[in-house]
């Protein structure tokens, strides 16, 4: 019996139903693999933060220890950080193969693969094809000045909101953790011994082995920043292979698809709280706006009883919308980022459909104006049905245009 089997048999047993890893092969030299329309992909160690070093550090801070994952959480950290590079998102990275790692996994085997069993999608085909590195799912990094400047004073009520001149993030933890799609108690277990409200400029850390979420330089002054990640993905739109998007009310999840109906993508979202705010047809994509100001409607939110009158909300990570915005064709109803990604799928919006920040952006280079969006699973009914052999055409109608630093007006 060769290695590779008798590791996948043993890791069988040892993770159940977890994702496995079939070999003890570094991927070191193979991962990633090229894929240009990925915002996610792991980076170089060019990339590590010691590209600005116009800091002067507070004080001498030991180098990072060793991390404190186990070995189910290294591998499912490793699959995590493979299918994010794949379009196939899976959430928040937090070394844990939940149902939404899960699902990213057997709809990445299924679109790649037809006909493997979709329940038990751990396949050394699908592993190869990834190109999953157990070795490497951690890399060090710098923080850096840039990091720094995108940390301010975090509002929580609306007149505050509206009275700041930016929506940035509250901390340093908070910044980093974006940074590298990942929550607070992973990059706790990445850096034991190390106090996250502690961090500071200068200071090396472990992070995912994942590429850099794009800090927006509209919103700090920097240059390239969100605007140019963009602009490069996007320089060939409208995007060949993507025709049209679907969005499951049902499951939570956005899914792109080429003009042969096969899966490309998958995203997880936040619904419509309420089936009053569910779209009742199908729609298409009708503006696109990075870094966006947010426009605050007292009736939209009928919780909110002491302002009457509309309230702008600045850009910026922590604005309502996030740092993109996906208009429909449907009145205030939209794809967008969100300022708490640990609550995407778990809390409802007032018509929206909420993503991370760096799933919002990874969608953004994959659409473009005009795409079709399809509505199932729905509690409502939905006009139009489902897509059909024509999805990919586009109207005269959908002439709108991308801008930059847009007012939305959203239900959020």
């Amino acid at each position: 019996m060769g290695t590779r089997t008798w590791l996948f048999i043993a890791m069988v047993g040892a993770l159940a139903v977890w994702p496995l890893w079939p070999g003890g092969t570094s991927r070191a030299e193979s991962w990633p693999r090229p894929h240009p329309s990925a915002s996610a992909k792991a980076f170089s160690s060019d990339d590590h933060g010691t590209g600005d070093t116009s800091y002067t550090a507070v004080k001498v801070v030991p180098p990072p220890r060793t991390p404190r994952l186990s070995r189910k959480q290294t591998i499912a950290l490793a699959w995590q950080i493979a299918l994010a590079a794949h379009d196939f998102s899976p959430g928040i990275l937090d070394g844990d193969f939940g149902p939404n790692s899960l699902l990213a996994l057997r709809e990445y085997a299924a679109a790649r693969f037809p006909g493997i069993n979709p329940l038990n999608p751990h396949d050394p085909r699908v592993f190869d094809a990834l190109g999953v590195d157990v070795q490497h799912v951690t890399a060090t990094y710098t923080i850096s000045s840039t990091d720094a400047q995108a940390v301010g004073h975090e509002h929580y009520h609306w007149r505050a909101m509206a009275a700041a001149n930016r929506m940035p993030y509250g901390s340093l933890a908070g910044c980093i953790c974006e940074k590298f799609h990942c929550t607070r108690r992973l990059l706790r277990k990445l850096n034991p011994g190390i106090r996250l409200s502690t961090l500071q400029m200068g200071q090396t850390i472990n992070v995912p082995n994942i590429r850099p979420f794009p800090q927006t330089d509209a919103d700090f002054g920097v240059s390239g920043g969100l605007s140019a990640v963009i602009a490069a993905d996007k320089a060939d739109l409208p995007h060949p292979h993507v025709a049209y998007l679907v969005i499951n009310i049902r499951q939570k999840v956005i899914r792109a698809y080429n003009a042969h109906k096969k899966q490309v993508a998958l995203f997880h979202c936040s619904i419509p709280a309420l089936n009053d705010d569910m779209p009742t047809r199908n729609a298409y994509i009708k503006d696109i706006a990075l870094n966006p100001n947010y426009t605050f409607f007292p009736s939209v939110f009928k919780s909110v009883h002491n302002i009457h009158h509309p309230l702008l909300i600045p850009p910026g990570p922590r604005n309502p919308v996030g740092v993109v915005w996906m208009g429909l064709n449907i009145p205030n109803v939209g794809m967008h980022g969100n300022p708490q990604p640990q609550y995407i799928g778990l809390t409802g919006s007032h018509g929206c459909f909420r993503m991370t920040n760096w799933d919002a952006v990874n969608l953004l280079t994959l659409v473009h104006i005009g795409l079709p969006v399809f509505f199932v699973n729905s509690p409502v009914p939905i006009q139009g049905g489902p897509p059909g052999p024509a999805v990919a055409s586009q109207p005269d109608d959908r002439s709108a245009s991308s801008s930059i630093s847009t007012p939305v007006q959203a239900g959020y």
